[in-house]
């Protein structure tokens, strides 16, 4: 079945996206993400939760994950399909943290677009390798 109109704009406005942050992954949340976005980490531990807004996201679960990094998150997509105003993007990453050990992860995204923004959505990532991380690399 073909997409609409709008589900190939929400597609473009993703791929695009995720296209532009293939060597930073911090790209695609600043370009693609609504600022006020409630986005939610599925899981356990303390980043599973929902954010409300990408300051909260970003102060609260993805700057100690960065911060750890010898060099950008590059990604890659292994695939992104749409379903109405709903996006489905599974991704996969890449780093080496400043220990010299290498980071790796897969997400699967749920994403809710309005406007080519994403405003709410949940992911779902192997947190024991974020955790695994943020407990090996001491800042």
């Amino acid at each position: 079945m073909p997409y609409s109109p709008q589900e190939e704009a929400n597609l473009l406005a993703v791929r695009e996206g995720l296209e532009n942050a293939s060597k930073d992954f911090t790209k695609f949340f600043e370009s693609t993400f609504a600022p006020d976005v409630k986005w939610t980490i599925a899981g356990h531990g303390p980043v599973a939760r929902t954010y409300n807004g990408l300051k909260d996201l970003f102060d609260n679960a993805e700057e100690a994950l960065f911060a750890r990094f010898a060099e950008p998150l590059a990604i890659s997509t292994e695939g992104v399909w749409a379903d109405g105003d709903e996006i489905f993007a599974r991704i996969k990453s890449s780093s080496k943290a400043i220990d010299g050990e290498p980071y790796r992860n897969e997400y699967m995204y749920i994403m809710k677009m309005q406007d080519n923004k994403v405003v709410s959505g949940i992911e779902w990532l192997d947190l024991n390798a974020y955790y695994e991380i943020i407990g090996r690399v001491k800042l």
